[in-house]
C-alpha cells in the first residue's frame, strides 16, 4: 500500500493549488504521517490531488527552503531526517535566539504583547499533552515576536518546528515534559519582562532551554 494512501485534495478550497498542496505536505510532516527519510514522489502526490505536477514541485521548492525536505542523488526529495544529536543542536539554538531577541523585547514589548503572554501562561495551566505543547509554542513564538525583530523571529520559527516534527515523530515517549517547572519559569520570564529585568531574562531563559535539552539527550 502507498504511504500516501490518505493524500486527498480538501473540500475546502485554497488560494492557489501551490498553496494547496504545500499546506497538506507540511500538515503532515509535521504531525508525522509523513516520518523522516520518506519519500515524496511527486508524480504520485499529483495525481492524488488532481493537479498537474507545476504546483507540486513549486511546493516542494517551499518545503526545502523551510528545512522540512530534503533533496537526495538517485531518489529526489524526501522528509529531513534527525541525527541523534538532534535535540541538544535544537534547544542550543533556541536559546540563543531567544536571548537574541529578549535583548530587544525588553525595550520593544507593549503592555498588550505582555498581557498575550499572561494568558497564555494561564491556558497552559489548565492543559496537558498535545494542547499544552501547542500552547507552550505560541508562548515562546510570542516573546520573540515582541522584540519586533522579524529575521530573529522567522530563524525561531524554523528551529521549532524542527523541535515539533522531532518530539512528535521520535521523543514523546522519551521524557516526560515537567510542566511545573516550564510554568514557573514562563512566569519568571514575563516577569523579568516586566520589569525590563535582562540579567533576570537572560538567566531563565538559559536555564530552560539547558533543562529542556538533558531531558531528551538520552531517550529511553
Amino acid at each position: 500500500m502507498s504511504t500516501l494512501e490518505w493524500l486527498t485534495a480538501p473540500v475546502v478550497p485554497f488560494g492557489t493549488k501551490q498553496a494547496m498542496v504545500h499546506q497538506l505536505l507540511r500538515d503532515a510532516i509535521l504531525d508525522g504521517r509523513l516520518l523522516p527519510g520518506e519519500r515524496l514522489v511527486i508524480d504520485e502526490i499529483a495525481r492524488r490531488l488532481q493537479v498537474s505536477i507545476i504546483p507540486v514541485r513549486e511546493a516542494m521548492h517551499q518545503l526545502l527552503s523551510e528545512g522540512l525536505v530534503e533533496m537526495r542523488t538517485h531518489v529526489g526529495p524526501v522528509v529531513t531526517g534527525f541525527d541523534d544529536s538532534a535535540a541538544t543542536e535544537i534547544f542550543t539554538l533556541l536559546e540563543c535566539l531567544e536571548l537574541a531577541a529578549a535583548r530587544h523585547a525588553l525595550s520593544r514589548a507593549t503592555d498588550e504583547d505582555l498581557d498575550g503572554l499572561a494568558r497564555l501562561v494561564q491556558e497552559m495551566d489548565q492543559e496537558s499533552g498535545d494542547r499544552w505543547e501547542n500552547l507552550n509554542s505560541r508562548f515562546h513564538l510570542a516573546m520573540c515576536t515582541a522584540a519586533r525583530m522579524p529575521r530573529i523571529t522567522a530563524a525561531f520559527t524554523r528551529v521549532a518546528t524542527d523541535w515539533v516534527r522531532l518530539y512528535r515523530t521520535r521523543l514523546r515517549a522519551a521524557a516526560v515534559p515537567n510542566h511545573a517547572r516550564a510554568q514557573k519559569e514562563h512566569r519568571a520570564m514575563l516577569a523579568a519582562l516586566r520589569h525590563r529585568d535582562l540579567p533576570a531574562l537572560e538567566a531563565v531563559i538559559a536555564a530552560h532551554n539547558r533543562a529542556a535539552a538533558r531531558r531528551y539527550q538520552a531517550p529511553a
